[in-house]
């Protein structure tokens, strides 16, 4: 092989590097374009899960304190178990006197009795 020969063949090496070269910046600059848009993602995601756990937290919180609340006014309300429930009777003449019909023969119960 002669000098001019070899001379070619370096020639055409390094130009194939170059643009092998080339191709693999291109390639490092669309992959670190993307890396960037998908940490921004992943940013924006951490944010929102983050709000949501204050969130979540602040409604067990209220949910805690509300259903602590109900058992307080349950245990202050010892005593109404006394009260009976109306048969069927007592609640058809209740809807009557609701409706306005005749209640003149109606056993109409009330606290002050």
């Amino acid at each position: 092989m002669t000098t001019i020969e070899s001379s070619k063949l370096l020639l055409m090496r390094v130009q194939k590097a170059v643009g092998l070269i080339n191709r693999l910046r291109s390639e490092n600059k669309e992959l670190q374009t993307r890396f960037n848009l998908v940490n921004t993602h992943n940013e924006e995601l951490q944010e929102l899960y983050d709000k949501l756990s204050t969130d979540q937290a602040a409604i067990d919180q209220a949910i805690t304190a509300a259903l602590d609340e109900l058992d307080t006014t349950l245990g202050d309300l010892s005593g109404f178990e006394d009260f009976g429930t109306l048969d069927s009777e007592e609640l058809a003449d209740a809807e009557d006197f609701s409706a306005g019909l005749d209640t003149e023969d109606m056993d109409i119960e009330t606290f002050e009795d």
